[in-house]
């Protein structure tokens, strides 16, 4: 793998990102999809009782890298959306 993962044996991690639950000593399903430049891109968190999309997070994590404007439900592949023009003040 080309990517980092976490085991969070302690639940330090699942408490500081708010998703411990403290009376079952289970964490709630997050992901949480960080920038090479430390910024927080993503973040889905779901009850215990829903498995997370695999598929999902791929998607995302593909767009992310083309640093393109994906519309929702984009693929790779696909079209991207027009750039926002900038404000030139005129």
């Amino acid at each position: 793998m080309t990517y980092p993962l976490l085991a969070d044996f302690t639940k330090q991690v699942s408490k500081d990102y708010g998703v411990l639950l403290e009376t079952l000593g289970a964490a709630l399903r997050g992901t949480f999809l960080i920038g090479p430049d430390g910024l927080l891109r993503a973040y889905i968190v779901q009850d215990l009782t829903v498995g997370r999309s695999i598929e999902e997070i791929l998607r995302l994590v593909s767009g992310f890298k083309t640093g393109e404007l994906c519309p929702v439900g984009w693929r790779p592949g696909e079209p991207f959306l027009p750039a926002i023009p900038k404000n030139t003040g005129k």
